[in-house]
Parts: structure tokens; sequence; C-alpha cells
């Protein structure tokens, strides 16, 4: 009997969509039998500390851009159009370069999936032969994602393929697949929503805070028949207090963790969220519109534009837009139909199994490849027929 193939997904803990893109592609492999799959946050094994600070940085970067300090969006856009070669990406790709070569041989992986930009990924994976792969989890580009050993890059959109070629990226190695999404959003066996109790969902972060929200869903119940569902996920502290706050309101329901997002989700008439790559995908799949309040600079900004440019998302920057673009759309079936239209010609769909599907591919044609190179000569050429 074939042993399942050993898959290494690398992921970050950097937001919550590089990691549920790794769990994804863990799940569609044990659902079907495939390989044996392995997430680690390289980061987070391999500098503890510095990845504990990173995050914590990070986190804090969304209350300092509210006050006009956007130090995370200056770095971003500084070396957006950076080479791997420069000094700041080429310092961030040795990270973890020591561990990698620890991991690799401590989990003998087959092939390598990156969710995260780590760039001492593609250089040590190529010392060993092993080839590697990038799932992009966003709709924007960023210099961190591309180096020239990755054997093969999973992207969201043609639009992406297309910059990453003008980017000087072989054509070969870029496959369109979308982003993978747990299999609840892909199987999306939901009845189409009640249009006489219309849901607007807002899906706050954990750096949110209770003053905007709370006069956010004071606006929104200004739009008449319209029940507000928020989810605080697992800020508890923010839902405890709107909990109180609009106890008294039978309009608004105030959620903490949800386990079923896929389910909530597919319930709303409209979206309010920030545009991470993955709830970006889940609301494509999903075929629910996304309206995006003050995105912060970055790679959710660009995502933000991006479905804006698409005519798929919303972007307001104060509350008084937002309620007005939700109002103007919630009381226009046809603009709700022709959304959902457009959102259904950007999804593609099986994103996960199209991914898997190719890495088993190449790692099977890697293994033929090293069968016949260790056969003696009488034995190749019956091998290539195989």
């Amino acid at each position: 009997m074939t042993q399942l193939p050993r898959i290494l997904v690398l992921t970050a803990g950097y937001g919550a969509g590089h990691e549920l893109a790794a769990y994804a592609i863990k799940e569609y492999c044990h659902r079907h039998d495939l390989a044996n799959v392995q997430i680690i946050d390289l980061m987070k094994e391999a500098h503890p500390i510095i990845n504990k600070i990173s995050t914590s940085v990070y986190m804090s970067s969304f209350h300092a851009a509210r006050f006009g300090i956007d130090y995370y969006g200056w770095s971003y856009y500084l070396t957006q159009e950076n080479n791997a070669y420069s000094p700041v990406l080429a310092g961030l790709n040795r990270l973890g370069t020591k561990q990698m070569f620890e991991i690799i041989q401590r989990e003998k992986p087959d092939g390598i999936i990156n969710t995260f930009p780590y760039g001492a990924s593609p250089t040590v994976s190529k010392s060993f032969g092993i080839p590697t792969f990038t799932i992009m989890t966003d709709y924007v580009i960023h210099a961190r994602w591309l180096h020239s050993t990755i054997d093969k890059y999973y992207v969201a959109s043609e639009d992406m393929k297309s910059t990453m070629i003008k980017k000087g990226i072989n054509e070969e190695v870029i496959e369109v697949t979308g982003i993978p999404i747990r299999d609840a959003f892909e199987k999306n066996n939901y009845p189409n929503e009640n249009k006489n109790n219309k849901r607007i969902l807002v899906i706050v972060g954990a750096y949110s805070q209770l003053g905007i929200t709370a006069k956010m869903i004071k606006s929104l119940d200004m739009i008449r028949d319209c029940h507000i569902t928020v989810v605080c996920g697992r800020n508890a502290r923010l839902k405890q207090l709107l909990t109180r706050k609009f106890q008294s309101n039978c309009r608004v329901e105030i959620l903490g963790f949800v386990e079923r997002m896929d389910e909530l989700m597919a319930s709303a008439t409209c979206i309010i969220s920030k545009a991470g790559g993955l709830t970006l995908a889940e609301s494509l799949a999903l075929k629910i519109p996304l309206f995006i309040y003050r995105p912060f600079a970055g790679q959710e900004k660009d995502n933000a534009t991006y479905f804006s440019e698409k005519g798929i998302g919303f972007i307001s920057y104060r509350m008084i837009d937002l309620v007005n673009q939700i109002r103007q759309f919630v009381d226009n079936d046809t603009c709700i139909s022709q959304v959902k239209n457009n959102m259904d010609v950007l999804h593609h769909r099986q994103a996960a199994e199209r991914i898997v599907t190719d890495v088993l591919r190449t790692i099977f044609g890697c293994r033929r490849e090293q069968a016949i190179s260790n056969t003696p000569m009488i034995l190749q050429s019956s091998l290539e027929r195989m």
C-alpha cells in the first residue's frame, strides 16, 4: 500500500485568515484520506518571544490607526513593491531558518504549503529538494509573498495572476484557484433569506471599541424592517457591555463566539466586517455582500478597494454613509440580485480540492522522478512509460 504523502502547512497567528486557510486544506485532506497534514506556526515555534511581541504590536496597530498613527499601514506600503533582496525583506526572510531545518528533519514532509509569506521556507525546502507551494490569502499582492523557488502559487483571482506575471513571475507556476475555505461554506446548502425579515450581520474584531460599535448599532436600528445581529467573537467584555446596553431592543441580538458562522452568515442580507481575505472568500461562496466601515490601511484596505471596484463590496468612512449604503441596498431587490450575480462570477469553487489535487500531483511527480533516478538504466525506460 502506498504511504500517504506528508504535507507540512506553515501558517501564522497574525489575523485568523492564514490559520483558517491552513485548516481548510487539512480538513479536505483528512475528509478524503489523501495525506497526513501537520500545521505549524513557524514564527511561534522558531521565535516565541518575538512572535508574542510582534503579534501584540500587530493587534495594537488597529487601535493606533484610529488616532492617525498607522505604523502598520506605513510599513506595509513601504515594502509592498520591494523584492526579496531588499534589506528589510531579506532580513525577514531569514527568520526561522534554523528551526525550518529542524522541522523538516523531524517531520520529513513530502511537500510544504505556506499560507503566510515565510521567506525562510522556500529557501530551506529547496535545499532538501522538497516542493514548496504558496496559498495567497488576500486579493492583493505584497512583495513578501514572491520568491523565485516557489513551485506553485495558488491565487484568488485572474487579476492577481496578471499582476504577478507583470512582476516577472512565470505564468506556469500560478494557478487561479480562489482562497480555500471550510467545507461548510463551500456546500452552501441554505435556503434564501426571508425578504420580509432582513438581517444585518455585524462581525466585530477583538480590537473593536464599545463606543463605535454601539453607535453603529443605534444607527443601523434606524433602518426599517431589519434585524441586527452582532457577533463579538471571543471579546467577552464587549459582548457583556453591548448585551446590557441593548437588552430591551428586540431587534438587536448580541452573540459571542459562534460555532456555525456559515449558517449565521448565510441567513444575513448583508454583512458588516473587516475585509480579511478569508472573510471575503466566505462571503463570496455564500453570495452575501460585505460592507466595510473604515478599512485599515494595508491588505484590508486593498482587499476592500478590489471588492468595491468589482461591485461586490461597499466602503464607507462615515457612519451616515454606511447606513445610507445599507438602506439603499436592502430596499432594492434588483441591486441585491445584481451584486449576488457579480459575486458568483468572481467566486472560484472548491479551492481546497483544486489546491490539494495539484499539490499531490506535484509530490507524486517528484517521487516518480526520484524513483527513476535511483533505478538502473535498464528499468528506467519502463518507468518513464508508466
